[in-house]
């Protein structure tokens, strides 16, 4: 018992914890192991990126070399060997584009399409 307080006010601060008190407990308890578990995905999130990241410069300087040598097979072809493959020379830069797609269009345009709708090979 503290001196200093009187028999009223110690009967004002009741010495077991009340169920409203219990309650605050367990919502700090629960907050703080929400914050905790939002931390540890933040920090796994990051290291995910950075790997990602890494793996995605090392993946670029492996294959620079192979890139490199077809994208200059390709600029030695003549118009009409890249017309034959489909391509025209301003599509060389993104034949190496992740989204480049082949456009489908015969390599032939002077051909006329079989009675069954495909081109003829010339």
């Amino acid at each position: 018992m503290n001196p200093r307080h009187t028999q009223e006010q110690i009967g004002l601060f009741p010495a077991t914890p009340t169920k409203a008190a219990a309650e605050v407990d367990a919502l700090r308890a629960e907050a703080a192991a929400a914050r905790d578990a939002a931390i540890a995905g933040l920090f796994t999130r990051a290291v995910k990126g950075i790997a990602q990241f890494f793996t995605a410069v090392g993946t670029a300087l492996v294959t620079y070399p192979e890139r490199r040598a077809a994208y200059d097979r390709l600029r030695t072809l003549t118009d009409r060997e890249l017309a034959d493959i489909g391509l025209t020379r301003s599509e060389i830069v993104r034949v190496f584009d992740p989204e480049f797609r082949v456009p489908s269009r015969p390599a032939n345009t002077n051909a006329r399409p079989l009675p069954s709708g495909r081109p003829r090979v010339a």
